[in-house]
C-alpha cells in the first residue's frame, strides 16, 4: 500500500490484552496457540497464530456454534436522546480492530487484519473539518475501556472492527456492546452481523423468503454425510469473511477432491464447512445503503481477465489481498456493470429484498453470480470494506460521491438512526 500523510487526530491507546478467556457458548474453543512473525506495510509485527496438529478421521468435531441460533438480544436500557443535527457538535470515534493475532485459519489472513488500520486512516482523514473532533481508537478485545473516555451524547463510533481478540464469530458482538453504553454507531447491528456473518443462516432466510442461491450442504466433521450438492462445487467456512479460506483448490471436481478441501477447511479455521454448487456465471457486486429503504449504487461486475477456464473465475484471498499475484492484478471491478435493464431490475430487487430481510441498516455489500439471466446470492457482507481500492467505494465513486463524502455520508446515516 502507498504511505498517506496522516490527519492530525486524538489517538486514544488501547492495551492490548491477548490474555485467553473462557469462552461463551457461541464461540468455539481456540487451539494452543504459536509464535510467528507477519510483516505488514510498516512495520514486522509479532503476531499469535493457531498451531492446528492434524486430527483422527474418526474423532475429529468441530466445536463451532449452533449456527441455527440466534439469541435475544439483551442490552442496558439507553436514555433517549437529542437527535443531533449540527455536525460541528459530533465527535467521532473510529473504532477498528488490532492485528495482533488469530485464533483460527492461516498465517496469510492477517493480511486482512491489518489493513483495517489503513482504512481507519482514511476514514479519519475525510472526517477532519467535516465534524467537530474525530478520534483514532484502535481495540484488541476491552470495547468498554476503549470507549469510556468518551461522551455517547455527542459521540458517534465509526465501527471498523472485524473481530475482538482475533477471534472468530465476535464482530457481532461489538454493536451490541456499544449499543449497551449508549453510543450510536455505524453499520449493521447485533443481529444483521449475526445473520450475515453466518452462511448457513443467511442462506437459510434467503430461501424461505423465495429468493435464489446456490444449493449447499454443511459438513460439521469429516465424512459426515454423503454429497448431496452437484459437482463442481465450492468449498468454504461458514463463518467467515474476506474470501478467509478460498482458494484456486476450493473449487472441486470429483468427490476426492472435495473431501480434502472440506478437512482443510475443518482443520484449518476451527468451523463447519459449507459445500455450495459453484455456478458458473458472472460475478456481480451490489452496493447499497440506507436506513430501512436502501439505495442501490450502482452495480459493479469483478472480471476475471487473468483467465479463460470458467472453473477459475471466482474471487479468491489472494485476488483480493496478495498484491503481486496474478489474480489481484487481473481481477478488476468494473462499474457501473453492463447489463440489461430486466438484469439490473432484476438485481436491484434481489439487493433490496436481501438488506431487508437481514433488517440492515446502514451500509452492505451483495454479492451475487447471474446466470441466464437469474441471479443468486452467494453472501452479504453487512460494513464491508471501505478501502479506496475496494468494491463500495467503486460503486458510490461511479455514483458521484468522494471517499470524504461517502463516509460523512455512512456518518449522518448513523445519526439519522438515532432514536
Amino acid at each position: 500500500m502507498p504511505s498517506r500523510q496522516r490527519p492530525e487526530v486524538a489517538r486514544t491507546a488501547a492495551t492490548p490484552s491477548p490474555k485467553s478467556r473462557k469462552q461463551d457458548s457461541e464461540e468455539p474453543e481456540g487451539p494452543a496457540a504459536r509464535r510467528v512473525t507477519a510483516r505488514s506495510a510498516s512495520a514486522r509485527r509479532t503476531v499469535v497464530q493457531t498451531e492446528s496438529p492434524e486430527p483422527r478421521i474418526e474423532t475429529l468435531e468441530i466445536a463451532a456454534p449452533d449456527p441455527t441460533f440466534l439469541p435475544d438480544v439483551v442490552v442496558e436500557p439507553r436514555r433517549r436522546q437529542r437527535r443531533i443535527t449540527d455536525l460541528s457538535a459530533v465527535e467521532v470515534v473510529v473504532l477498528y480492530s488490532l492485528a495482533l493475532g488469530l485464533e483460527r485459519g492461516r498465517p496469510d489472513d492477517l493480511l486482512a487484519d491489518q489493513e483495517t488500520e489503513m482504512v481507519a486512516q482514511r476514514v479519519a482523514e475525510a472526517l477532519e473539518g467535516e465534524v467537530g473532533a474525530v478520534h483514532l481508537a484502535p481495540v484488541w478485545d476491552d470495547v468498554a475501556s476503549v470507549m469510556r473516555p468518551f461522551d455517547p451524547r455527542r459521540t458517534v463510533v465509526f465501527n471498523l472492527v472485524e473481530s475482538l481478540g482475533g477471534r472468530g464469530f465476535t464482530e457481532a458482538e461489538v454493536p451490541r456492546l456499544l449499543r449497551s453504553m449508549g453510543f450510536t454507531h455505524t453499520g449493521g447491528s447485533y443481529q444483521s452481523l449475526r445473520r450475515s456473518g453466518n452462511k448457513l443462516v443467511a442462506k437459510r432466510l434467503l430461501e424461505t423468503n423465495g429468493l435464489q442461491t446456490p444449493r449447499y450442504q454443511v459438513f460439521h466433521r469429516r465424512s459426515d454425510r454423503s454429497l448431496q450438492v452437484p459437482l463442481p462445487a465450492i468449498v468454504k467456512p461458514v463463518a467467515e469473511g474476506g474470501s478467509f479460506g478460498i482458494t484456486q483448490d476450493s473449487v472441486a471436481q470429483t468427490q476426492e477432491q472435495l473431501q480434502a478441501q472440506v478437512d482443510l477447511v475443518l482443520r484449518t479455521y476451527h468451523q463447519p464447512a459449507l459445500v455450495e454448487e459453484f455456478i458458473v456465471g458472472r460475478e456481480i457486486n451490489v452496493a447499497l445503503w440506507g436506513n430501512g429503504d436502501p439505495e442501490v449504487l450502482p452495480i459493479s461486475e469483478i472480471v476475471f481477465e487473468w483467465t479463460k477456464d470458467p472453473l477459475q473465475k471466482l474471487v479468491t484471498f489472494d485476488a483480493k489481498w496478495v498484491e503481486d499475484s496474478p489474480e489481484y492484478k487481473h481481477t478488476p471491478g468494473i462499474c457501473p456493470a453492463r447489463l440489461s435493464p430486466d438484469d439490473q431490475a432484476r438485481i436491484e430487487d434481489v439487493a433490496i429484498r436481501t438488506f431487508q430481510l437481514l433488517g440492515v441498516k446502514g451500509f452492505a455489500r451483495v454479492d451475487m453470480r447471474l446466470r441466464d439471466g437469474e441471479p443468486y446470492v452467494l453472501e452479504v457482507n453487512v460494513n464491508p470494506d471501505l478501502n479506496p481500492e475496494a468494491g463500495f467505494f467503486r460503486s458510490a465513486r461511479a455514483a458521484g460521491y468522494t471517499y470524504s463524502s461517502m463516509v460523512l455520508t455512512i456518518v449522518k446515516m448513523a445519526l439519522a438512526s438515532r432514536p
